[in-house]
C-alpha cells in the first residue's frame, strides 16, 4: 500500500519514505478570486482548475505515478508513504496528493490529507 499526504513545511518535517517539495508551482493563495471566496467548495475548484493549469504538473504528476507504480510493483507487501510538501500544505500539495492518488488508484494508494489542508 502507499499512503499519500500533503504536508506544511512549518510543521516540520513528515514522516515518510519519500519527500516531494511542491512550492515551485506557483501558490493558488496568492490569487485575489481564489483568496477571496467564502464557498469552500468552489475556493476547492478553483485551487484545483490553477494548479491543473500550471505547467509541468501533469507531467511531474505523470512521471511520480510511474515511480511508484515500479516501486509498488517491486515492493508490494511494503507500506510506503510519500508526501508532498509546500509550505503551508494547504492549498497546492493537497491538489497534488490527491492527483497522484487518483492516477495510482485505490487498489495501491490511498489520500490522507494532513490536518493542515484547506481542500
Amino acid at each position: 500500500m502507499i499512503t499519500i499526504i500533503s504536508h506544511g513545511h512549518k510543521f516540520g518535517n513528515p514522516e515518510a519514505n519519500f519527500k516531494f517539495d511542491v512550492s515551485y508551482f506557483k501558490n493558488p493563495w496568492r490569487e485575489d478570486g481564489i483568496r477571496e471566496e467564502k464557498n469552500i467548495e468552489k475556493r476547492k475548484e478553483m485551487i484545483t482548475k490553477f494548479m491543473k493549469s500550471q505547467e509541468g504538473l501533469e507531467v511531474f504528476v505523470d512521471r511520480v505515478v510511474s515511480l511508484f507504480r515500479l516501486i509498488h510493483l517491486l515492493n508490494k507487501d511494503e507500506n510506503i508513504v510519500v508526501a508532498f510538501c509546500c509550505s503551508a500544505g494547504e492549498y497546492r500539495s493537497p491538489v497534488i496528493a490527491e492527483m497522484v492518488g487518483e492516477k495510482l488508484g485505490a487498489n495501491i494508494s490511498k489520500v490522507c490529507q494532513g490536518v493542515n489542508s484547506k481542500l
